[in-house]
């Protein structure tokens, strides 16, 4: 876009626009389509857009060959011709006219390519996935009526002159009702428009026609869409110039000389004046490119979650011709991860707005009570509490042995300067956990567990001996047993000796194994229920999960706080999911 060849001058400019900007707090922008692919179409120069080409934006096909669907938005947008004339200021030396903007209309409807390709594609797929939860829309880029052009050519038998507002206006409603007519025409069976696209990324020779074409857009029941690039004119009133969304351009694939914190400037400038965020990636993200930029899109991806985009905002997509297609193609595996990643994200993306299209089996476990929330903090009777008023199916938590032979809750072996186990309950209990609760003993935290309906899963956390292991898991089990709570109760730990030790104590109870050093085979021998590994365990140990099955242990993973994580918990139908955000999860499977 604009081929992002922004002069240094107009970066700097923009950069201190934004550094004297104030501070407004707002949220990203979203729309009907959440992940919106700019497809450039129509040019001499451009791919044909077959159906083979549109496939790897339809569906993605993960490294396990998984397949499902990927962008829900296509945008056709075009700047010049390929053969001298542009569609927009500064890319060639003249002006398109009537007749090639009649041309680039006849470009987006040809047969057996283009809108009738992707719609075809999309027909193909439904027969192997399935119809999807959504609706694929497209966008159509409009070309910009540029001022002062006099030789566009004629409307209604009168020659345009665009030194008139009037005539901009009245060439492009009727491109607009040319496109709408024509689609309408095709009777596309799974494809459908969803509004325009103004092509000019920034207003400072445009500004008087958005608002009056935006309201011709909403008469027709379509949204006006815009992209403007960083720092452009305008970017910042794009709800006063009548665009429905904007998505901000970061500008930052394109130019190793800028530095990765523009990522974070530039979501902070789509949070500040609402809009929502564009991601970018072209051929050079493959590893073997000459010019590679690879870890420039690896960054994207970084800086999006750290800033919240998947989760907030409507996206769109900057791939260049061939950015898909190139890392569809290769077969360097750093290239099929980073768009495996990108492709997970999007399926999250689509998981979270629709539903998961597959049954849900795996049950929440709360990772040291809902404390992720106002108000709790890990491991307290609050996070017990709100985990159970939440509807998990269980709450994680930790018990040390104090000095006096009283089990308390803690996570770490040291709290506020005390070593627990060194330290006696009476002072531990003096503590104040973040939220402004004492540090709970274990009779305190189960007496509250009485009113609540949760699943309980005590870690009992590794001692300094086998004999201090022995009576941290004696004096636990006496604590469930005198509340009756053992039929609730699901017992977890690191350490070998206190697993054997809890198995022989509570014989009816689950017991199972949270480290990687005994495998399921070696666990079902020695009379545990199951494995309660990491996620990188299964990842490292995939027939581990297989044998669980087979033997009908327990199956739990942890710490899975990422909602693509999630996914593959479900996906591979684990048991128990352990998360510090349950919240996450179970927003995700309603």
């Amino acid at each position: 876009m604009k081929k992002r060849n922004l002069l240094a001058c107009g970066m700097l400019l923009a950069a201190c626009a934004f550094f004297r900007s104030p501070a407004v707090a707002q949220e990203y922008n979203t729309t009907g389509i959440q992940d919106l692919v700019l497809i450039y179409q129509g040019g001499s120069h451009r791919l044909d857009w077959t159906v083979d080409q549109f496939r790897p934006h339809v569906v993605h096909q993960f490294a396990d060959g998984s397949r499902d669907w990927l962008f829900d938005g296509f945008l056709f947008l075009e700047f010049k011709n390929g053969s001298g004339r542009h569609y927009t200021i500064g890319y060639e030396k003249n002006n398109a006219r009537k007749e090639e903007w009649a041309w680039l209309i006849d470009r987006i409807f040809e047969e057996g390519k283009s809108l009738a390709a992707l719609d075809q594609c999309i027909t193909q797929e439904i027969r192997n996935l399935g119809k999807p939860a959504f609706k694929h829309q497209v966008v159509l880029g409009l070309p910009e009526a540029i001022r002062g052009q006099k030789d566009w050519g004629e409307l209604d038998g009168r020659t345009m002159d665009f030194s008139e507002r009037e005539d901009q206006i009245a060439a492009t409603k009727w491109y607009i009702d040319e496109l709408t007519r024509r689609f309408k025409a095709a009777k596309y069976r799974h494809i459908e428009l969803s509004g325009f696209y103004w092509v000019a990324e920034h207003t400072k020779h445009c500004a008087d026609l958005t608002i009056p074409l935006s309201e011709y857009i909403h008469s027709i029941n379509k949204l006006f869409y815009w992209i403007p690039y960083w720092g452009a004119v305008g970017h910042q009133d794009w709800k006063r110039l009548g665009f429905d969304i904007a998505y901000q351009q970061p500008n930052h694939f394109f130019n190793h000389s800028i530095p990765d914190s523009r990522l974070d400037a530039a979501c902070a400038e789509a949070r500040r004046h609402g809009m929502a965020m564009e991601f970018e990636f072209d051929e050079k993200a493959t590893v073997a490119h000459p010019k590679s930029s690879h870890e420039r899109m690896v960054a994207y991806i970084n800086h999006f979650e750290k800033n919240d985009v998947f989760n907030s905002s409507a996206v769109a997509y900057y791939c260049g011709n061939r950015g898909v297609l190139t890392l569809n193609d290769s077969k360097e595996p750093k290239d099929k991860a980073v768009m495996d990643r990108l492709a997970r994200l999007i399926q999250m993306r689509h998981y979270k707005k629709y539903g998961l299209p597959m049954k849900n089996r795996t049950r929440v476990i709360a990772h040291r009570g809902f404390w992720h929330t106002e108000g709790s903090a890990q491991n307290s009777i609050a996070s017990l509490v709100k985990a159970d008023k939440l509807g998990v199916y269980g709450v994680e938590f930790d018990v040390w042995m104090a000095s006096d032979n009283v089990p308390v809750l803690n996570h770490d072996g040291k709290i506020q300067g005390h070593v627990v186990t060194q330290t006696p309950s009476t002072t531990l209990t003096q503590l104040k956990l973040e939220n402004g609760e004492p540090l709970p003993t274990l009779a305190q935290y189960l007496d509250a567990a009485l009113g609540t309906k949760v699943e309980l899963i005590l870690e009992l956390k590794p001692h300094a001996t086998p004999e201090a292991d022995a009576r941290a898991a004696a004096a636990a089990v006496k604590e469930v047993d005198a509340r009756k709570l053992t039929r609730r109760t699901t017992y977890i730990t690191f350490s070998r000796h206190a697993m054997l030790e809890l198995i022989r104590l509570s014989p009816k109870t689950p017991v199972l194994y949270l480290g990687n050093d005994i495998s399921p085979e070696e666990l079902k021998a020695l009379g545990a229920a199951g494995g309660d590994y990491n996620h990188g365990v299964y990842l490292r140990n995939p027939q581990w999960l297989q044998d669980m099955k087979r033997h009908k242990m327990i199956s739990n993973v942890w710490t899975v706080n990422h909602p693509v994580d999630m996914i593959w918990a479900i996906r591979q139908q684990i048991d128990f999911i352990t998360t510090d955000h349950p919240d996450l999860f179970l927003e995700l499977t309603k």
